[in-house]
């Protein structure tokens, strides 16, 4: 049986996303790095957005199967998000990324997370490649990429989805 489930955020489950991207705890992983984004504060790695800011994102990812994915991630007995996760075409192929909010991680949620986003990217929408931006010291992200079948380039995280069914025999 599955850890986690997914289920496309209301506009109105915005303010957990909102609250995510400003707690430096969830955040941390980002900070240091040169993000070119509106918000971003370099020293913490959080991302400072309006409520104005989320209803345009909003508009711009729900609802754009197959090419673009956005869905929240829960675990029974939860009553609230414990993390979000996504992908979205990036030039030839698909960004992608996965985040647990602090309080958390260590539990295996990513994993789950990361075999289910596969099984809907590569199986039910014909995706045919998936990246992630993972810098080689945040040993712990790529091990979990490893294991879910992604092969390090010397750019990113990246897994096909020949090799997600070559993978599967």
């Amino acid at each position: 049986m599955s850890k986690v489930y997914f289920k496309v955020p209301t506009k109105e489950e915005l303010h957990y996303c909102q609250a995510w991207m400003m707690d430096p705890d969830t955040m941390s992983y980002n900070a240091g790095y040169d993000v070119d984004l509106s918000g971003y504060n370099k020293n913490t790695g959080t991302i400072l957005k309006t409520d104005e800011d989320m209803l345009r994102w909003y508009d711009k990812w729900i609802d754009h199967e197959p090419d673009r994915f956005y869905r929240y991630i829960y675990v029974e007995g939860v009553d609230e998000p414990i993390g979000e996760i996504y992908y979205y075409p990036n030039s030839n192929t698909h960004h992608m990324g996965v985040l647990i909010i602090s309080k958390y991680r260590g539990k295996g949620y990513s994993f789950d997370a990361l075999m289910q986003l596969e099984k809907i990217a590569f199986e039910d929408n014909n995706i045919q490649e998936l990246h992630d931006v993972i810098p080689p010291e945040r040993t712990n992200a790529v091990n979990l990429f490893k294991k879910a079948g992604f092969i390090q380039t010397d750019k990113d995280m990246m897994i096909t989805r020949d090799m997600y069914f070559n993978n599967m025999i």
